[in-house]
Order: C-alpha cells, then structure tokens, then sequence
C-alpha cells in the first residue's frame, strides 16, 4: 500500500470514529425516554438475565428428559480357562427405546465356544458368532404412556411454564423500570418549581433593598424577602437531593452496553411530565380479557394442571396389568453342530399382575389432589387478576379527572400570586401575603405534577396488569 493510499485510509477511519463519537454524544444529550429505559432493563437488567437461567435449567431437564431415549450398547464377555467345561462367552447388543407406543426395539451379536454342560446348551453358537433382532411391544400397560413419555412431556410443560414464570418476571421488572423514570421525571419539575421560587425571592432582593433605602417600603419587606430567599434555596437543595436519589433508583433499571448502572444527568430531563388529553378508551370488559388472556400467572397454573393430569395417567397406567409381546429372530453363522444352523423365530407374551397395586393408587390419588389444589389456586388467581385490573382501571380515572382539577387549581394560584405583587408594588398589602400567594401557587404546582406522576403509574399498573405493558415515552 503506497503512503498516500495508507494515510488516507487512515483519515477515513478517523472520521468515522469522530462521527460515531458525535452522534454518540448527541444521543446523551437527548432527553431520556421511557422507550429507552424499559428497552434497557430487557435486554441489560441483570434481573432478567437471572430469570433467564430458568429457562437455562428447563432446557437442560428437557435434554435430560430426551435422554431416556438414548441408544444403550451393552456387553458382557466370559473367559472359564480351568473347569471341565472350559469355555469362552461374549454377549454384545444394542437397545433402542422408541416413543411409539412404548416399543423397544434391539439387535445384539452372541460368541460361545469351548465345552458346554447340557444344561448350558443355549450358550454354544456356530465359530462365527450369532446374530439376533428384534423388538419388544407393551400391549397393555406402558402402551399409551410409560416413564420415559411421561418425563419427557413434563420436561416439556416445565419448558413452557419457565418461559411464562421468565415473562411474568420481566413484566415485574419493566413495571418497576417505569415507576423509576417517571419518578425521576416529576422530581426534576419538582426541582424545577423550588427553583423557579427561588429567583422569584432572588431577584427582587436588590430591587427591596434599594427600595428600602430610599425609604419606600419598611425594611421589615426587604428582612421577609432575605428570610424566604433562605427558606426556598434549603428547598432548593433538598429537591436537588429528591432527583439525585430518583437517579439512581432509576440506574438499577438504566443499564449502560456493559450493562453496568447508568446514572442519568439532570440534562436529559424531558420538558414535562405528558399531560394525558384523555384517559384510554378501551373498557373494562376489553381490560378484563385481556388479562385473562395474557397473563402469564394464569398460563403457568394451566400447564402445571396438565403436569399432573400427566402424573394422574402414568399412575393409572402403572395400575394396570403388563401384557408385553416379544418378537426377534436369531441366525448362526459359520461352521459347527447341524442344530444350530436354522434360522430361529421367537415371539413371547409376557404378563404381569399387580395384586394389589396401592403405590399406584397412591400415587394417583396424589396427582389429583395436587391437581385439585392448582385449580383451586388458578380460580383464586382469575379473582385476584379481575380486581387487579378493576382498580388499576379505577385509578386510572381517578387520575385523570384529578390532573384536570391540579392543572386548573395550579393556574389559579399562579393567578393570584401575580396579581398579589401586583397590589405589593402599588402599596396595597405586604409582602409577607405575598409569599403566602406564592407558597400556594408552588404548592398547587407541585399537586399538579403530583397528579400527573400518579397517573403515569396508573397507566403503568394498568400496562402490567394486562400482561401489555409497552413504552409510553413522552
């Protein structure tokens, strides 16, 4: 690469990075938005990532639930070099369980050579060995389900239930995520109400002196002003200290790429708290289903029912009598005694009573008890959800009618403080009622952003109660 080639390649990457690093920094000074914050606590709270090891673990026990149908090599070799037999044995075979209808099917390889008693007959192939096949079917008990079907369809149910107990988590996060930023919101127009109150004691400070001096207004005035200036800067400092702490209550949400805590600065405060035009429009029957639709709480009660309901099958199953056909077919190979020679066709009925069976039953009568309980606690669930959301949808109303009130009870008070110091300047009253006028405006104000947070946490609570919770961002 010629010099020239290689500084300008240089220059570009070097623009590049300027460039990255300018929109980065435009992007830190852009008021911070709700989208933003629930955005990080899902994919960078390390709440989430927690929850996300139940899945993890669900996973596992489904592959370990899978490996019920793992392939199994067996064998078994024998060597008798001093008896009046002296003989050599090898037994090798292979066993494959299959989920259709419980069927095992196997092939194996047999050796025997050396001298055999009578009774031992069976054990004597052909010089090459013997080859065998064949399959095993459960005809009764074990048929429609067995342990290895029913672990592996629990395994399964247990897969699906961790993914609604990570949702169910996440939405809990996300709700929390939201309080945090809302209440860093309304504590910066706390903030900023303390300071707008006092420039309004500081700025007339020198103009009361001044007056003082000259003798227009009794100095008593101008000590009042010096007494709420110090009483609105101590307010000022302790709602420096209100966003401070709701920072970084928020940052435990606001995750950085390393996902270590972000401490948000004041500068990305948004203007406001958005002020709601109109409550949501969907209804309460609309919010009921949906609820009962989309919470997870109510799916995870669902497929631990069909947990037992398996648990109460496998039980009856194992009641039941064993019936099992065996099927295989058997051909030595090689040279030795005529006899062994034929291929050799077996099948088997295997039977197996259970007299009495009381593990069994037992264990059924276990199963729907516990499914009894689940659906017990799933219908209490339902009652619990219904009333969630009827006083979220409550709350919600009552907020919105509440801003109306604040924001109308806030304008009043500002009102009346102005038209107080109006009358002050013209002679007309004091300035302590002036204070008085101006404490009330401040305290309206901070009802107003009151109303306006608790109605922010209304929508939110809302939100999560209905399992859709998503970004409200003003």
């Amino acid at each position: 690469m010629s010099p020239r080639h290689a500084s300008g390649s240089v220059l570009a990457l070097l623009l590049m990075v300027n460039l990255t690093a300018s929109s980065t920094r435009a992007a830190s000074l852009l008021p911070l938005t709700l989208q933003e914050v629930l955005d990080s606590t899902r994919e960078r709270h390390p709440g989430v990532a927690a929850a996300r090891q139940g899945l993890a673990t669900a996973d596992a026990e489904l592959l370990s639930a899978e490996g019920g149908f793992d392939t199994l090599v067996k064998a078994k070799g024998t060597y008798v070099p001093f008896s009046y037999y002296p003989h050599e044995r090898l037994d090798a075979a292979i066993e494959q369980p299959t989920p259709l209808l419980g069927t095992r099917l196997f092939a194996g390889y047999r050796l025997g050579r050396g001298d055999f008693p009578v009774y031992y007959g069976g054990y004597e192939t052909l010089s090459d060995g013997e080859l065998r096949a064949g399959l095993e079917i459960p005809l009764w008990r074990n048929g429609t389900l067995d342990k290895r079907r029913a672990s592996l369809s629990q395994a399964r149910l247990r897969r699906e239930i961790a993914g609604f107990t990570f949702t169910g988590e996440r939405i809990e996060l996300q709700r929390q995520a939201a309080y945090h930023y809302w209440d860093w919101v309304a504590a910066g127009q706390q903030l900023r109400i303390a300071h707008d109150q006092y420039e309004l004691a500081a700025a007339r400070h020198d103009q009361l002196a001044r007056r003082a001096e000259a003798g227009d207004i009794p100095r008593i005035e101008h000590t009042e002003n010096e007494r709420v200036l110090l009483e609105r800067d101590a307010d000022r400092i302790a709602a420096r200290r209100a966003l401070e702490k709701a920072a970084l209550k928020l940052s435990l949400s606001l995750r950085d790429a390393q996902g270590e805590p972000y401490v948000v600065p004041a500068s990305r405060l948004p203007d406001g708290l958005p002020v709601p035009e109109t409550a949501l429009e969907d209804s309460l029957d609309a919010w009921l289903e949906r609820a009962l639709r989309g919470r997870p709480e109510l799916r995870e009660l669902t497929l631990q029912r069909d947990v037992l309901q398996v648990d109460a099958a496998l039980a009856r199953n194992q009641a039941a009598p064993a019936v099992d056909l065996g099927l295989s077919v058997a051909r030595d190979v090689g040279t030795g005694p005529a006899n062994l020679r034929p291929t050799e066709f077996q099948a088997s009925l295997t039977l197996d009573i259970p007299l009495q069976a009381r593990a069994a039953r037992g264990q059924r009568r276990a199963a729907e008890a516990k499914r009894a309980a689940v659906e017990a606690k799933t219908r209490l669930a339902r009652d619990k959800i219904a009333t969630e959301v009827r006083d979220a949808v409550s709350a919600l109303r009552a907020a919105h009618e509440r801003v109306g009130l604040a924001r109308n009870a806030a304008d009043v008070a500002r009102r009346l403080a102005r038209a107080e110091f109006t009358r002050f300047e013209q002679g007309a009253t004091h300035l302590l009622v002036v204070n008085q006028r101006e404490q009330a405006a401040a305290d309206a104000e901070l009802k107003e952003v009151k109303a306006l947070m608790d109605y922010h946490h209304a929508v939110v609570d809302l939100l999560a109660a209905t399992a859709t919770i998503e970004p409200v961002s003003p």
